[in-house]
């Protein structure tokens, strides 16, 4: 084996072993479906699929059970930008009017929103204020043509993404391509035959696809797929040339390795990190797993949650347990973002500041923040200043539902606020 060889494997083998977990959160939510607006835990989803960060701080999600899209804000208050919950329909319009129907994929360019409206078969753009136009497919007629906008025809389409030459590029699930669609809404195959489903490797319609269920792609308009029923990852090239770097097809497991020796169990969701590096919801494992290229060689690695082990549970690396994550996006910051269907949960890498709410009673001080703000002390202070002297409280705090209180006397001045030990 030439030095060349010897360093590469040196390499693949360092990086493996040099994964860095990753601290999970919840950012908004709580375990049991819902339709409610509110701040972290306070607010409810019902299965949602997918989700888009943009750089404000704010994440877009596909709330599929509900037929919505929801909006949460960087302080973790997540709202519904359109769609009216438990009325799935086809409506384009504004606010009260526009409806979907299961929603699946969703991302964010350029103050738009695109949806994979995967029950309606079509391509939704929605604007910052949800008034939602349909620009591919029509509504309930599901087939394979390339054409022009509504002309076309999509089957329970589940995910896309928006490339760096402005084309959104879909995963068409049930019709087991990748499509392209143009600014001017022209759509066409990149890759796939409709109706065949496989493994192939090859090129445009001589490559093969089985349930491609996400797609992301790079600065050079490169498409990764999460290609769930292979159990494998696919690159695809701008000219439509398919390859699997990870995984192998049709066998599923958790091997930590790399390339073809990697395993995947149902991959359901793919975003690309400003370091290059792609880290997957590796669904059916409960697990999301980082693939990083060394040498030419795609290392794949475990980073958070504990594979066959569906759970709730905020922690660190395998300290964490997803309940079948779907969709990922990555914002420019380089902080994660998970739908965490089973959970009915928005997961994220991201510390957000919980805000204190208070209510003031006869004698009494009510503080209140979101259970979802796990590791957060709340500390007192006298005065305010640089010369404040904070005290951490660990008395009279309980949580009840989906907050933490803590009553305290009005007697005197306090200031609080909620930070890390």
């Amino acid at each position: 084996m030439g030095i060349v060889n010897l360093l590469a494997l040196a390499l693949l083998s360092a990086s493996l072993a040099s994964a860095q977990p990753l601290a999970i959160r919840t950012l908004a939510g709580g375990s049991t479906a819902g339709t409610t607006n509110g701040l972290g835990s306070n607010a409810r989803f019902a299965h949602p699929v997918a989700l888009a960060a943009d750089d404000a701080g704010n994440v877009f999600v596909a709330d599929t059970e509900n037929c919505t899209i929801r909006k949460i804000n960087s302080l973790g208050y997540a709202s519904t930008l359109t769609g009216v919950a438990g009325s799935p329909g086809s409506f384009d319009g504004p606010v009260g009017v526009a409806r979907l129907f299961a929603p699946q994929g969703i991302a964010a360019a350029a103050g738009w929103l695109y949806v994979a409206d995967t029950g309606n078969s079509t391509i939704r753009q929605i604007d910052m204020n949800g008034t939602v136009a349909t620009i591919a497919g029509a509504a309930g007629d599901v087939n394979s043509y390339d054409g022009p906008g509504t002309a076309a025809r999509f089957y329970h389409p589940e995910g896309l993404t928006i490339g760096p030459d402005n084309n959104i590029y879909v995963a068409d699930t049930w019709n087991h391509t990748i499509r392209k669609i143009t600014p001017a809404y022209q759509v066409t195959t990149l890759a796939g035959l409709a109706g065949f489903p496989g493994s192939v490797d090859g090129t445009n319609s001589k490559a093969r696809f089985n349930r491609p269920a996400a797609i992301a792609a790079d600065s050079s308009t490169n498409l990764y797929v999460a290609d769930s029923f292979n159990h494998t990852i696919r690159k695809i090239t701008p000219d439509g040339t398919v390859s699997t770097i990870a995984g192998l097809a049709s066998v599923w497991g958790s091997t930590d390795q790399s390339n073809s020796a990697a395993r995947f169990y149902l991959p359901e969701g793919i975003c690309l990190t400003p370091a290059g590096d792609l880290v997957v919801a590796d669904s059916g494992n409960q697990t999301l797993r980082k693939l990083s290229l060394v040498g030419t060689n795609w290392a794949v690695s475990t980073v958070a949650g504990l594979s066959g082990l569906a759970g709730n549970t905020n922690g660190v690396g395998s300290g964490a347990q997803f309940y079948f994550p779907g969709g990922i996006d990555c914002d420019s910051a380089g902080y994660l973002y998970v739908a965490d269907l089973g959970n009915n949960k928005v997961r994220t890498t991201r510390v957000v500041p919980p805000a204190i709410q208070s209510t003031r009673f006869p004698g009494q001080l009510v503080l209140s923040w979101p259970a979802s703000a796990e590791g957060f002390g709340l500390y007192q202070s006298p005065a305010l200043g640089p010369a404040a002297a904070w005290s951490l409280i660990t008395s009279g705090i309980v949580t009840t539902g989906d907050n933490i209180f803590r009553t305290n006397s009005v007697s005197g001045t306090a200031f609080y606020q909620l930070r890390l030990p």
